[in-house]
């Protein structure tokens, strides 16, 4: 059980981490090419959830992300089943609590990370905390498929 406090822990410190830099680099509106026309760098202050989702609902989106924490911890013991399903588990606490502490402290979730096809197509702005949110429910969903059950 010791694998999802340090998966969280990881995935928190990165999180902050790279929001951290992010504010500091890219404060002033600027934004920096990575792949020109593909993926670039830049900041994005989101008052939402995914997509902008309940933009401005900042204590809706705390509500929920405490209870998705305390629902985690709850069923900590059915979520340590496997290995996939603990790594999991670490990615949504981790990830959650980074958005989390974003919220309470700053009123808004920090977003880097922009792909776009060159003018025509563009996915929302997101975070390492989004990725790992993203990566942990795919995991736990395949975890909880019956080949996956009996790994431990």
């Amino acid at each position: 059980m010791k694998t999802i406090p340090a998966i969280a822990a990881a995935t928190f410190a990165l999180d902050q981490a790279s929001k951290f830099a992010t504010l500091r680099a890219f404060s002033g509106g600027r934004s920096l090419q990575i792949a020109p026309g593909f993926f670039d760098l830049r900041l994005v202050l989101n008052r939402g959830a995914a997509w902008g989702m309940l933009s401005g609902r900042r204590l809706l989106l705390t509500a929920i992300s405490v209870a998705m924490l305390f629902m985690l911890w709850t069923a900590r013991r059915d979520l340590s089943a496997t290995r996939i399903s603990r790594v999991a588990t670490g990615l949504l606490a981790g990830g959650i609590a980074g958005n989390l502490l974003d919220r309470l402290v700053r009123g808004h979730v920090v977003d880097m990370f922009d792909f776009h096809w060159r003018g025509i197509w563009s996915f929302p702005v997101f975070n390492v905390a989004d990725s790992a949110i993203t990566v942990g429910v795919a995991l736990l969903l395949i975890s909880s498929l019956p080949w996956f059950r009996a790994e431990r």
